[in-house]
């Protein structure tokens, strides 16, 4: 059972390229260079799809979203 959530505040992000050079299973360029989650597993809203975060690559989420300059990945808990 995944124990995190994420997703990216499309709005802010600056295309990078952090996320989804770092962490490709997780994130990828949506085609603007902007980022998203490779899968939707949870779609809340257009501006609310979240991906569940492999437990293996939880840290790893966690560091980038931590590094990201704008901020605009968004990790929660399950």
């Amino acid at each position: 059972m995944p124990n995190k959530k994420v997703r990216i505040d499309y709005d802010t992000c600056t295309a990078c390229e952090l996320c989804y050079d770092r962490v490709p299973e997780v994130f990828k360029d949506r085609g603007d260079g902007i980022a998203d989650v490779v899968k939707y597993d949870i779609e809340e809203s257009d501006e609310e799809k979240w991906m569940f975060v492999p437990e293996d690559l939880e840290e790893e989420v966690e560091e980038v979203a931590d590094e990201c300059p704008s901020g605009s990945i968004i990790v929660e808990d399950v």
